[in-house]
């Protein structure tokens, strides 16, 4: 039998380092060497669209160092704006917000009931009919909404709203 002098693909070993961000188990960090800076990312893949990039390791992530994505912030506020109609979190809360624009907020903070969110910790709004149901197509985006922010960290979503807008950065190139 003959024995190869040059390694197979099957005998070589690859690694590809993958953390989860310690304060959000929703975010994976993916270093990033040659760009001096860390990705941030819903997804394991670090080929999807990323939420930001931190200067250096990524383990302390501030607003200081941290640099959103305008991309992944389209699609967020695009697919929060298709699909929020169908999560759950959100269709209970419209049942106590009846006749108003209810805020669409990120769960990094959840408010203590019946109080408003902070501004930056806002998506956007969507208008509460009287029976306490949310009116499709009314999503409204906050531009003061920040994706890292100094008390509460990165965004956090709804399981809802983190699987879809997974899937919309897996579909996204």
């Amino acid at each position: 039998m003959f024995k190869s002098k040059f390694p197979t693909m099957l005998n070589r070993q690859f690694n590809r380092y993958l953390t989860q961000y310690a304060r959000n188990n929703q975010i994976f960090i993916h270093p990033a060497k040659h760009l001096g800076s860390t990705v941030v990312s819903f997804s394991k893949n670090p080929k999807d669209v990323p939420i930001g990039t931190v200067l250096g390791s990524g383990h302390d992530i501030t607003p200081q160092n941290f640099q959103e994505n305008e991309k992944f912030l389209n699609i967020l506020h695009k697919t929060i704006g298709d699909t929020v109609w169908d999560d759950f979190s959100f269709i209970v809360e419209a049942g106590v917000n009846a006749s108003s624009y209810m805020p669409i907020y990120d769960f990094r903070h959840t408010p203590n009931f019946a109080r408003i969110p902070e501004v930056d910790d806002i998506f956007g709004y969507v208008q509460v009919d009287g029976n306490g149901k949310m009116i499709p197509d009314t999503y409204e985006s906050n531009s003061m909404y920040r994706l890292c922010n100094g008390e509460s960290g990165l965004i956090k979503l709804s399981d809802y709203l983190h699987e879809k807008v997974g899937e919309a950065c897996e579909q996204t190139k």
